[in-house]
């Protein structure tokens, strides 16, 4: 398994014993009243409006779950800014035991090769117990991915399952058109309890003698988890010379981004699901052959961009108003691939992925990926996060075990649920 050779990393927390038999305003008066020790860079965040004292913010933060971290970044933005600093971010993940990295898909020799690349101070992601030939097509900050494998017995076909790696629960979906070449897939994660969640598919279809010698087009299929079902949409059509290059959508706060060919960002709202387009930032054509990505950034939509000169690099965010505005301009040349939290990108170097501190301008980390033989024809990288809690919604009683010859194996991988869908819908109770 890839390991994360790093720089240690000198920062102290208090720590709070016994504090679950304590009422509430013991707490708060315990927290009030004692603690002024944290980091000397956390102290410098910045100030906050709020009655609470800044230590007991961190300390409900530290101390949070990840559903609820990420519901505590929606309410305030002073909030949101500490819950991606890289100090709180690493003791976060001590504190808690949550995986933290990326999900690395590489095509090689006619087969996909799937590893986890852990962020500092992370553990490793043991994905053993994917079937050999599955390819994950999406992931979330729920820690719930998206794969597929061939279907056992019509050939082309594939069957579609969501998953969560880390406590191994797999769970078969229905089938969407997979007659059709899939492009692009992206997970929205609408609830955390219950848990639910929109797939979105665009695929290719076939040719089409009124629309395909002037146009783009794409199906567009929707899996909503309430209604167990998928639905298409009216077809998506683009004039001919636009079209969706190879990168990965972004997910933010419930809509999907995708860049075009013709510099343009197209928006899927989940909850509408309606579909929008709005230009990039730089529309110079000195930029036009310049490497340039959609990315996430501290929660918002971000776009990343080298200058001209491809010595360095520039981060744009869309603010609330929807305007862009350019936050960083950093000296980098490797090729930047995501972006990890406020100070850290990113970056493909050869067979490894590097995690930069560009404000800082020094390396973190270092995570060698597995060379093998032959070349690779893509890779495609999955911001993944999770803990090792249990999903009850992943957890079906009395239904049989799902056949393991889809997954292309005669025995059941160990410690793994393989579960089939039940011939009524209400009785999945998913919301």
């Amino acid at each position: 398994m890839p390991t994360c050779e790093s720089k240690n990393i000198d920062i102290q927390f208090p720590v709070y014993h016994g504090l679950s038999k304590l009422s509430l305003l013991s707490k708060v008066l315990l927290f009030i009243g004692v603690h002024k020790h944290y980091s000397t860079k956390l102290s410098n965040l910045g100030g906050m409006d709020s009655k609470l004292f800044y230590n007991l913010r961190i300390e409900i933060l530290l101390r949070s779950s990840l559903n609820t971290l990420g519901t505590m970044r929606c309410t305030n933005k002073e909030y949101e800014n500490l819950t991606y600093h890289p100090h709180l971010l690493n003791v976060y993940k001590q504190r808690n035991n949550i995986v933290c990295g990326f999900l690395v898909v590489r095509g090689q020799n006619g087969c996909d090769f799937t590893e986890f690349a852990p962020s500092h101070g992370s553990k490793s992601l043991d994905l053993g117990f994917l079937p050999h030939n599955a390819e994950i097509l999406a992931s979330s900050e729920q820690g719930i991915i998206v794969f597929e494998v061939p279907h056992p017995m019509v050939d082309g076909l594939v069957r579609y399952h969501v998953c969560k790696p880390t406590t191994k629960q797999v769970l078969a979906l229905p089938n969407p058109k997979t007659k059709y070449l899939t492009k692009r897939v992206s997970m929205v994660v609408m609830g955390s309890k219950p848990l639910r969640y929109k797939i979105i598919r665009l695929s290719e279809p076939k040719f089409n003698p009124k629309y395909d010698r002037y146009y783009t087009t794409y199906y567009c299929e929707i899996f909503d988890s309430r209604a167990w079902t998928w639905r298409r949409q009216d077809l998506l059509v683009f004039p001919f010379h636009d079209f969706l290059p190879c990168q990965q959508p972004i997910t933010v706060r419930g809509s999907i981004y995708m860049l075009t060919t013709n510099n343009d960002v197209l928006k899927f709202n989940a909850y509408s699901e309606k579909w929008t387009t709005f230009s990039i930032p730089i529309e110079d054509l000195d930029y036009i052959l310049i490497p340039r990505k959609l990315v996430k950034y501290q929660g918002k939509l971000g776009f990343a961009s080298m200058t001209p000169g491809r010595l360095s690099w520039e981060i744009w965010v869309l603010t609330i108003d929807e305007s862009w505005e350019r936050l960083h301009v950093f000296f980098a040349q490797s090729l930047l691939e995501a972006i990890y939290d406020s100070d850290t990108i990113v970056m493909r170097e050869d067979m490894a992925l590097v995690f930069y501190r560009f404000k800082e301008g020094d390396y973190i980390c270092k995570v060698s990926l597995f060379v093998g033989h032959g070349w690779y024809y893509y890779m495609r990288i999955f911001p993944f996060g999770s803990d090792f809690e249990q999903r009850k919604e992943l957890i079906l009683k009395n239904i049989h075990i799902y056949n393991t010859i889809a997954f292309g194996c005669t025995q059941p991988p160990p410690s793994c649920n393989f579960l089939s869908l039940p011939k009524k819908i209400d009785d999945r109770r998913f919301c």
